[in-house]
């Protein structure tokens, strides 16, 4: 493979910077508020009601007002619709599919545009950011961020690179929490449902002087799981997670706030494969047909907490996860009359160990297999993940306020751990271990990525309604990466002078400019129509895990450029919202990962890079009040990519290279998300009674890259139906999701894995 090295740039001294999104953050991109928005107040003529505002451009802004595509969910939105995590709102984002990464419930997969990634390696980055608090979360390890005290959440579709930089190529979701009150009070929500799923939230806002305000929150969840080991009788797929989180405001003076918060998660989830028979499968285009929510493997889940190299060899057991995220956060913003000047430091650390067999088993009928303990593929690994990212912006306005411009400075800072080792099964059907018990591969290595940016952007008012946007970023960047031999089992592996005898660098530097300009007309008041072309990349990097030195392949960065044209409309005195996007974007070097063999009997990912992807479509997102008591949305999109060129990794065989016939990964030619609420009030309930009912469709899409697997056409229908108290003291609901049982399958390495089933829950709040 071809390996392509940046421009080496002289390293500057300390660059302290801090990134930005005050108060209200939002990132966007090419639409509107969405359906989910919708849960917002309306008035009593039934208009849509408030604006919402979002800091897009870096600073708060209008929604409607801005040519950017953006989807964001207010905390009404998020309880309405029952979104938990990141994995529930990306349902209802045009273009976006969202899945847990195979094997572990904290990873997430984001696709937007055709755009993601599904290695969680910290050799691989992903092109779709997530963002806590305006800090961005560099691993994809932890991004499946649980929901409690959220204020909002936001998904801008396209790339992200001149005002927040790399890895947005696909696009960037952003979770922006509640800030302290200034009166007390507390808020509590509590679920039980199927699976014995209980879950429980608490926050709590305690003032301590009218400068000094606190708040303090908490979660708890406790999930039995809903894939049955056929083999041993335990269910598999639950999680037992808690954290909580403290938040302190300081107002020294009338133009200095100064917000620092902390948190602490712990998470146990994992995601593993349903087993299978050996007959192919036309609906998933598969070589053998899933047993849904069944699993046949005769491993014991136990708990990861410890080594995970010991556990397995001392227990014979695994299939289990232990993450602990540890987070810390700064923002001081200070607001004189010539603009605001703002710093965001962020602290963040991830300890995971895991032990997960991804062969979950497979049988001529649909009998379970009795298999040893030991039988199939399984990883045992320990990650350790730390980052401090900071930045400095100002934001102002000049020429009597016709022009409106952000300026600053971004520093990332972030080093990266892993010990992983590959066991395999003994086939004689012992309860040992294939080799005597050793892994049959291992690989140890550290990595240190240091980042520092700058950027500007402004809007100019050519002519009254008539703006211009110019903006541009320059990013310099270094990663270093070196491994070595097992510390556990002498002889083990390979370390970096193995790897450079092969010729391969590792080190990697690049220094680039990513730019954006757009240009909108505002038609009325209430109508904008803009066109954009926008730049984005996605760092290079390593295929690291892999346990041969010769293919610890460097791959170039993701390129991309974006165009988009579109229209944002609210029509009929605000009842009617409609808002558009016509996109096209070509992606060069495109990063994708594949499970291959390459070493006879040892299954292991390829990350390289795999040509241009061209990807181009129409998003749309309405919404419809006719009355105060009733809400409709329909979001969609129609979309299509193919791979304009390939590039051939040596050494491997055409059926396990991209080409281009085949299918770019998770992209349906077809989406839409829907649904409406209707509340009425009840007065001799001293409250209203609401249903809410949605329906999304997605068109069949590979769910591998290599197109060994396919989603079927997905059909989900959910139902709530809730009670709210008049004096907004208290709550209740009962609904339903995945209601028709709709059966899918989300990703196949060696084995494929479950979409969620159906589930019922019961919630119940209050507000004191």
């Amino acid at each position: 493979m071809k390996f392509k090295t940046s421009i080496r740039v002289s390293r500057y001294a300390i660059a302290t910077s801090i990134m930005v999104l005050a108060g209200g953050t939002a990132f966007a991109q090419t639409a509107a508020q969405t359906a989910p928005e919708q849960a917002a107040p309306q008035d009593e003529t039934g208009n849509l009601g408030q604006d919402i505002v979002v800091t897009a451009q870096r600073r708060p802004e209008k929604l409607q007002q801005i040519p950017l595509a953006v989807t964001a969910f207010t905390e009404a939105a998020i309880k309405n619709l029952n979104l938990n995590d990141a994995i529930s709102v990306s349902k209802y984002v045009p273009s976006m599919i969202s899945q847990h990464n195979a094997g572990l419930a904290t990873a997430n997969s984001y696709f937007l545009r055709g755009l993601g990634n599904t290695q969680s390696a910290a050799t691989f980055d992903a092109p779709v950011a997530t963002y806590v608090d305006d800090i961005y979360v560099a691993r994809q390890n932890a991004n499946n961020y649980a929901y409690f005290d959220t204020e909002r959440v936001e998904v801008l579709r396209g790339p992200q690179g001149t005002l927040f930089g790399k890895n947005t190529t696909g696009g960037a979701v952003s979770l922006i929490m509640r800030k302290p009150s200034d009166t007390y009070g507390g808020k509590f929500e509590g679920t039980y449902g199927s699976f014995g799923r209980v879950t429980a939230k608490a926050s709590v806002d305690l003032p301590i002087t009218d400068k000094i305000l606190t708040k303090w929150s908490g979660f708890i969840v406790n999930d039995d799981g809903y894939l049955k080991n056929v083999t041993t009788g335990q269910t598999l797929n639950g999680e037992k997670n808690y954290g909580f989180r403290g938040d302190i405001r300081l107002l020294p003076t009338p133009d200095l706030t100064i917000d620092l918060s902390g948190e602490y998660t712990n998470n146990t989830g994992t995601y593993l494969g349903a087993r299978s028979i050996t007959q192919p499968s036309s609906t998933y285009r598969t070589t053998s047909t899933p047993v849904f929510y069944e699993n046949a493997t005769s491993m014991y889940k136990t708990s990861c907490k410890g080594d995970p190299v010991d556990i397995l060899l001392s227990t014979g057991n695994g299939l289990c996860m232990n993450t602990d995220n540890y987070a810390g956060t700064a923002h001081v913003t200070w607001a004189p009359e010539a603009g605001t000047l703002e710093f965001i430091g962020g602290w963040r650390k991830m300890n995971q160990d895991y032990i997960n067999n991804y062969t979950a088993g497979t049988s001529p009928t649909y009998a379970p297999v009795v298999a040893n303990k030991y039988n199939g593929f399984i990883l045992a690994d320990k990650i350790q993940n730390n980052q401090f990212s900071g930045e400095l912006k100002w934001n102002s306005e000049a020429l009597d306020g016709k022009l409106k411009y952000v300026a600053g400075v971004f520093y990332l800072k972030e080093t990266n751990f892993l010990d992983s080792y590959t066991f395999t099964g003994n086939t004689a059907g012992t309860s040992y271990l294939s080799n005597n018990g050793l892994p049959a591969a291992g690989v140890r290595f550290h990595q240190s990525i240091e980042t520092i940016a700058a950027y500007a952007q402004g809007d100019y008012e050519l002519v009254p309604n008539l703006t211009a946007t110019v903006g541009a970023r320059y990013t310099w960047e270094v990663k270093k990466l070196d491994f070595y031999k097992s510390d556990k089992f002498p002889g083990l592996g390979y370390d970096s002078a193995d790897v450079l005898a092969t010729g391969i660098p590792l080190r990697q530097s690049q220094s680039r400019v990513t730019p954006r300009v757009a240009l909108s007309y505002k038609v009325n008041p209430n109508v904008l129509v803009f066109a954009s072309a926008t730049n984005g990349f996605k760092s290079g990097g390593w295929n690291g895990t892999n346990s041969n030195p010769a293919l610890v392949l460097p791959f170039s960065p993701e390129k991309t450029w974006s165009f988009e044209g579109g229209f944002k409309s609210e029509l009929f005195d605000r009842k009617l919202r409609l808002n558009g996007t016509f996109f096209y974007a070509a992606t060069q070097d495109l990063q994708v990962t594949s499970g291959i063999v390459i070493v006879p009997g040892i299954t292991s990912q390829l990350a390289r890079n795999a040509g241009t992807l061209q990807s181009y479509g129409f998003e749309w997102e309405t919404a419809y009040a006719p009355t105060k008591n009733l809400n409709i949305f329909v979001n969609g999109s129609v979309n299509h990519g193919e791979y304009l060129s390939t590039v051939l990794t040596p050494g491997v065989i055409a059926a396990n290279q991209i080409q281009t016939y085949t299918i770019p990964l998770r992209v349906p030619k077809f989406q839409v998300a829907s649904g409406a609420t209707y509340k009425v009030p009840v007065d001799a309930l001293h409250g209203s009674l609401g249903m809410t009912g949605t329906y999304r469709h997605n068109s069949s899409y590979a769910v591998a890259a290599l197109n060994t697997a396919f989603a079927p056409e997905e059909n989900f229908v959910d139902l709530t139906a809730t009670y709210d108290d008049a004096d907004g003291k208290w709550g209740a609901s009962f609904g339903v999701t995945n209601l028709t049982k709709q059966e899918t399958i989300t990703a196949n390495f060696i084995s494929l894995f479950p979409g969620d089933p159906r589930r019922w829950t019961g919630r119940i709040w209050f507000n004191f």
